[in-house]
């Protein structure tokens, strides 16, 4: 476990004020982030507000590489990892803390 890293997983595309709050709050505090991107929350990928959170140092972000498949999301953005549930798995694993959107 990464002492202090919050895990954010994202179901659905809503809640961007929230999840960049959070995110925001995370890193002033000094706590890494690392996100998972999953369902209908790979829509995201296409979203730039939600790309402004690869700025921020100790932000990582992950994506289902099937959900994108299925939503028809071919094209890769460069600093998101895409892979798969095991990405969520290890991001679950190794967070202190996770909350779900």
């Amino acid at each position: 476990m990464t002492q202090g890293m919050l895990g954010i997983m994202v179901t659905k595309y809503e809640y961007l004020t929230h999840i960049a709050g959070v995110v925001g709050a995370a890193q002033e505090a000094g706590y890494p982030v690392s996100l998972f991107l999953n369902d209908k929350g790979v829509r995201f990928t296409l979203d730039p507000r939600f790309l402004e959170l690869l700025s921020i140092p100790g932000v990582q972000i992950s994506c289902c590489s099937h959900s994108c498949k299925l939503l028809g999301f071919h094209d890769r953005v460069e600093g998101i990892t895409y892979g798969s549930q095991l990405d969520n798995a290890k991001m679950l694993r190794d967070c202190e803390r996770v909350l779900v959107f």
